[in-house]
């Protein structure tokens, strides 16, 4: 059909108001920034280049229609890619955690509104011991005069590593029993957070994330993990973004403030499948909390745990 022909059946079209021209443009530059950000991400990645030149032709194709029709319908880039991307090189990851009697986790963590630097946190999960947690977070006064590093402790977790899952736990063994196809392990996880109270998506999510962040489970659970990650909705594409330790990433989110939570922004690392940074952003755009993650390795040994400051097993013995 030529224009001619579509211009006479389409009859007369009224022109676009300014707001309308003004929402388009807007439209057309954050589609063109998400397409932009697709393109980084997946150029960065170790995908096949057969794959990575069918996204780019979709991402161009997607460029086009956006041209085209400015106003209406614009499509927006999906994190789909993104994180398949990351779970193939996730898969690619030498197993560390193999055979490790502990798994050492540092990160920093920073609350804007309660301290003026990001606070450390040490784990050693163990696999048949008890972990141990040091947390600089956990020394804050309640009455107010702020975090006392003189107070940390390394506090005994009481059991090996424990994993949650819509209210039930894995253990370490049972991650390394989970399965990796994404189809059962999808379905198996759906199971354990059927009928949660904050919602079997939003659990679910947790859950996938939760495995991500700091746990030792081995390159090819984590490559099935993001690949179910992958499938879930309400997950949007932000873009090229650097963490506060100063590496660079890709970002997605999932947008939760209708739910009286946050919008969380996850950085991730395509080239090796790695979770970087997890923000939660208020409603207003400012972060209230923001995790790190900075290292992650097998440990033989865990420090001892200190005895508390106060309660059962304080030395010397005071109540709380």
């Amino acid at each position: 059909m030529d224009l001619e022909t579509l211009a006479q059946q389409a009859g007369d079209v009224t022109g676009p108001t300014p707001a309308q021209l003004d929402a388009g443009r807007r439209r057309l530059d954050d589609a063109t920034r998400r397409a932009g950000a697709r393109v980084v991400a997946l150029c960065r990645s170790r995908a096949p280049r057969r794959r990575l030149a069918t996204l780019m032709a979709g991402i161009a194709a997607t460029a086009a229609v956006v041209v085209a029709v400015p106003l209406v319908g614009t499509p927006s880039a999906s994190a789909e890619e993104v994180l398949l991307v990351t779970a193939e090189a996730a898969g690619q990851q030498p197993d560390l955690s193999a055979g490790a009697a502990y798994w050492y986790v540092r990160s920093e963590q920073y609350y804007p509104d309660e301290a003026a630097e990001p606070l450390v946190r040490e784990i050693w999960l163990g696999r048949t011991e008890d972990g141990v947690l040091r947390d600089e977070a956990l020394t804050w006064d309640d009455d107010g005069e702020g975090f006392a590093p003189e107070e940390i402790r390394n506090m005994s977790l009481d059991g090996p590593a424990a994993f949650n899952a819509g209210g039930t736990q894995f253990s370490w063994p049972d991650l390394e029993q989970l399965p990796t196809d994404p189809d059962e392990l999808e379905a198996l996880l759906k199971d354990r957070v059927a009928g949660h109270q904050s919602g079997e998506d939003n659990e679910l999510w947790e859950t996938v994330t939760g495995l991500l962040r700091e746990s030792p489970a081995p390159p090819a659970l984590r490559q099935a993990l993001w690949e179910v990650a992958a499938r879930m909705p309400d997950v949007e594409l932000v873009g090229p973004m650097t963490d506060a330790s100063g590496r660079d990433g890709t970002a997605i989110q999932r947008d939760q403030t209708d739910q009286g939570w946050y919008r969380v922004v996850y950085i991730l690392d395509p080239e090796t499948g790695a979770l970087l940074e997890t923000q939660n952003v208020d409603e207003d755009g400012d972060i209230s909390y923001r995790q790190t993650e900075l290292v992650q390795q097998p440990a033989d040994t865990a420090p001892a745990a200190d005895p508390p400051i106060c309660g059962p097993g304080s030395v010397p013995e005071r109540s709380c």
